[in-house]
């Protein structure tokens, strides 16, 4: 006896379909936190509100020399060379490279860092800027 041909289509739908089981699954949860570090935005004390177009320029002026990293880029860094070449020997000594991998670890970190208070420069510099346009510094 020949299998119906709608019997065929009945069991490919029913193989398709996601059975009652896998819905049934609970997802993981899934932080909705921000990944990534979000600075806080700077906000003027009242004090600054207070200050003189010509004391906000002068903030300005003393903050600019720490809106730079004074840190060298990665290939510009010859410890990220010497950290490179230790990974290799590591493995040809057997110790897996845990040396070169952990100052490079320690040299993301501290780029990390050093962005992080670059960025907080930069939020006191833009809340400087934005007081001075309140206060029609520029005409």
């Amino acid at each position: 006896m020949k299998p119906l041909p709608f019997l065929k289509s009945i069991v490919m739908v029913l193989a398709i379909t996601p059975s009652p089981i896998l819905l049934a699954i609970p997802m993981p949860p899934v932080p909705l936190e921000p990944i990534y570090f979000e600075p806080p935005v700077a906000q003027p004390t009242e004090e600054i509100r207070n200050s003189s177009c010509v004391d906000l320029d002068n903030a300005i002026r003393y903050l600019q020399s720490y809106r730079y990293s004074y840190k060298p880029e990665f290939y510009q860094d010859g410890f990220n060379k010497v950290a490179t070449a230790a990974i290799s020997l590591d493995h040809v000594l057997a110790l897996n490279g845990i040396l070169g991998f952990a100052y490079l670890g320690y040299s993301a970190l501290v780029e990390e860092k050093e962005e992080r208070r670059i960025l907080g420069v930069e939020q006191q510099v833009t809340m400087f800027q934005q007081l001075k346009a309140e206060k029609h510094c520029f005409e």
